[in-house]
């Protein structure tokens, strides 16, 4: 593309000067499987000071009657793991263990956890323990109420954790929220499934206890889903905005190992730390993506026990964030080590002919237009931005594209677009020719801006265009790129989609970043998503 020519693949000529906690689990599940190795673990990602995690573990209450978790100390560490892949500074990560945890003490951490966090920020919360189920004296119909146990054998039910949770979600850019528990039934009748099984070294235990709940709630029959991702929308809290991983379904149970901790965080640990695969060639690794990747893991480390009919993970929310840098077009392949060659006398063997086998199926990649679509996910729902294009369909050659932006926050503009031919994807704003970018709240744009404009270009089809509006500016220089007349087309390489997704999705924290007359920190940004139709 150049200001002069009439590129064939996109919108092209320009022209001018230069042209929940229920169910049973809601954090991070674990699995029974090795720790990655270094070269498949993600690149270090520098640490940000607008991420903050709560993680609670207990395996040890103070109630007799509840059973001991020994795997929680593993969980602990794993937690903190998620965190750290998270990008959550230490600091900014509290953990509350055991007898500590008393629901007063859980209450007062999320109260403390909501001064703390600022508009746009990220949180991680996590919770690893038994879970329950009793019968709710307020329903007419003999619901029971699932909640969490604390370690003082208080339960927080999850109307309750809706609640406290709900004015964190209203004020994150993404909270993701993890329950490795169970309240489920499908234990009732089956006492074996009330203590601990065997699995090699590993004592394998329920994460559900009787504790204070009457039996019938403990039977599926009962089950009326008040799930917390159900609690928290009717809080008002966006779905956009919050995700909810559980380590099993509403009836069934979640199980903890006493040597590595919960299959569902174990799993998801280990999947979020570089095992999970980026399924649909986007250039990202997003929570369905590392849940599917955890659940294989769960299954196969409960295949064959006995009377145990597996434990399927469960996601609610924007199952589409993207909630760590995965990069894995990054990490540079373990180095062949080619023995020495020893001469050796063999008879002549004439070995048989192989057989012809298809060839594999080549891994799938995301199409320019689902890139955009899949950033578009990692919008945070609070920040609106109504963008509307002036004609929905532009003839090729003649008709120029023109937009109209109207932010509610302040910001910094950008605008890319999928061509119409499915390969190609530019960054349109800002430009060689418009470089200031920043837009304030409430005050429309109107693009091109003078000295350039946009021409439609073809191929016949739809043009997908991603309009954001981001807290803090992005690092652009880092993307992969060429430079087509004033705007820059991004190399959709395995490396070049990795580098688009985590820099138009991550802002760039610059040195007194979120200080009076400097730029946010916030990773937050809002967009929208529009279709243009190239037509002769």
């Amino acid at each position: 593309m150049n200001t002069e020519a009439t590129p064939t693949d996109d919108l092209a000529q320009r022209r001018g000067p230069a042209a929940r906690l229920l169910g049973c689990t809601l954090l991070l599940g674990s699995l029974l499987a090795a720790v990655p190795s270094p070269a498949a673990a993600q690149p270090a990602v520098a640490e940000r000071n607008t991420r903050h995690a709560l993680v609670i573990g207990i395996g040890e209450y103070l109630v007799a009657e509840i059973p001991t978790l020994h795997g929680i100390r593993h969980d602990m560490v794993s937690a903190r793991r998620i965190a750290a892949a998270m990008a959550i500074p230490e600091a900014n990560v509290r953990m509350l263990r055991d007898h500590e945890a008393t629901a007063d003490r859980i209450r007062a951490e999320i109260t403390a956890l909501n001064a703390r966090v600022a508009d746009g920020d990220r949180v991680f919360v996590y919770y690893s323990g038994h879970g329950t189920r009793w019968s709710d004296p307020s329903s007419s119909t003999g619901a029971c109420t699932e909640g969490l146990m604390a370690s003082d054998g208080q339960v927080l039910t999850n109307a309750e954790l809706g609640q406290r949770l709900a004015p964190l979600a209203q004020r994150t850019d993404k909270m993701l929220v993890f329950y490795d528990a169970c309240f489920s039934g499908g234990v009732a009748g089956a006492p074996f499934r009330t203590r601990s099984l065997r699995m090699g070294e590993s004592a394998i235990t329920p994460k559900f206890t009787y504790a204070n709940a009457p039996a019938q709630c403990s039977q599926p029959s009962n089950f009326r889903t008040r799930s917390l991702a159900l609690v928290m929308q009717q809080q008002q809290a966006l779905p956009q905005n919050v995700v909810h991983i559980a380590a099993s379904r509403p009836d069934e149970v979640s199980f903890d190992s006493s040597t590595q901790g919960g299959f569902a965080t174990v799993g998801w640990r280990d999947c979020l730390l570089g095992q999970a695969q980026d399924l649909d060639g986007s250039g990202a690794i997003t929570v369905d993506e590392v849940t599917r990747c955890a659940q294989a893991k769960v299954t196969a480390g409960l295949a064959g026990q006995p009377g145990i009919l597996g434990q399927q993970m469960t996601v609610a929310g924007n199952a589409s964030f993207v909630p760590a840098w995965m990069g894995a077009a990054f990490v540079a392949p373990a180095p062949v080590v080619v023995p020495a060659v020893v001469p050796v006398v063999v008879p002549v063997v004439t070995p048989p002919p192989a057989p012809v086998l298809p060839p594999p199926a080549p891994p799938r990649v995301a199409n320019p237009a689902e890139i955009l679509a899949e950033l578009h996910q990692q919008r945070d729902g609070s920040r609106r931005v109504v963008a509307t294009v002036r004609q929905p369909q532009l003839k090729i050659g003649t008709d120029t594209l023109q937009l109209d932006i109207t932010p509610a926050r302040d910001g910094h503009l950008y605008v890319a677009l999928a061509g119409s031919d499915g390969k190609s994807l530019y960054l349109l704003y800002p430009n060689d020719l418009a470089q200031d970018n920043r837009v304030r709240a409430g005050q429309r744009v109107s693009l091109p801006g003078p000295g350039w404009e946009v021409v439609a270009g073809g191929p016949v089809g739809t043009e997908t265009l991603l309009v954001m509006v981001t807290d803090a500016p992005r690092d652009l220089a880092a993307l992969g790129q060429e430079k087509s007349g004033p705007f820059m087309k991004t190399l959709l390489d395995a490396d070049g989609r990795a580098r688009l997704q985590w820099i138009l999705a991550n802002g760039t924290p610059a040195q007194d970043c979120g200080k009076a007359g400097h730029a946010s920190c916030s990773d937050a940004f809002g967009a929208a998503l529009l279709q243009v139709e190239a037509v002769k």
